[in-house]
């Protein structure tokens, strides 16, 4: 794997995951408890496995193949619930200033996630860092097809920047973040805050691999 902070500066554009590394989504209002009030609006006859899900996504998913009335349902509702959990957290440590640095010294910096736009914009604001962000790509569809690992969130960001894939990095802390900037041709920056998330990131092969957002300040 590269060197981070050499690969960082080939770079001119960050897209950053934003549920882990700008923060912890639900850590207040935990991810089962939000999949558990999604799986009320499907119904109580639910396979096995998605009634054991902690994961809201894997509702989501499930709710989709129920067809595209119930996946809206279900996709409304985990936006609502997404905002209320943003409201209760503070920024992961480092974020904050690790994006504004990255942004003095020349980067575009965009959110690129799984989460609600409306979400992402509301926690944004919040932190005074509507400014810092260039651009949003994240879910606005009750399509979860259209989510990481597949690609199409980082190739919507890098279009709309008008850049190729190979100027720009993505930074995350998931197989799917590492997953679907392979799939769009950019670099990948794998982000493991655990041993065991470091083994199965790294088994993955990302362009590199840091255990903390502030290893990415290129400032001396």
């Amino acid at each position: 794997m590269a060197g981070v902070k050499e690969l960082l500066r080939e770079k001119d554009h960050v897209f950053l995951d934003f549920d882990g590394p700008v923060c912890d989504v639900f850590a207040k209002l935990p991810s089962s408890e939000v999949a558990d009030r999604l799986k009320r609006l499907v119904g109580p006859d639910l396979p096995h496995e998605v009634s054991a899900a902690a994961d809201p996504f894997e509702v989501l998913r499930y709710a989709a193949s129920c067809g595209p009335n119930a996946a809206h349902v279900v996709e409304r509702q985990l936006s609502r619930l997404e905002n209320e959990a943003v409201s209760m957290v503070p920024p992961a440590p480092g974020a904050v200033e690790v994006i504004r640095e990255w942004v003095a010294q020349g980067f575009t910096v965009s959110i690129v996630s799984n989460n609600s736009v409306e979400a992402i914009r509301a926690f944004l604001t919040v932190h005074e860092l509507v400014e810092q962000v260039r651009r949003i790509s994240a879910r606005a569809s009750s399509d979860p097809a259209h989510l990481k690992p597949h690609p199409v969130l980082i190739e919507a960001a890098v279009k709309a920047l008008g850049t190729s894939p190979g100027k720009c990095v993505m930074i995350g802390d998931s197989a799917a973040d590492v997953l679907a900037a392979r799939a769009a041709g950019v670099a990948s920056v794998a982000l493991a805050t655990t041993s065991a998330k470091r083994r199965s990131l790294a088994a993955l092969h990302p362009d590199a691999l840091v255990s903390d957002l502030t290893d990415l300040r290129l400032a001396p």
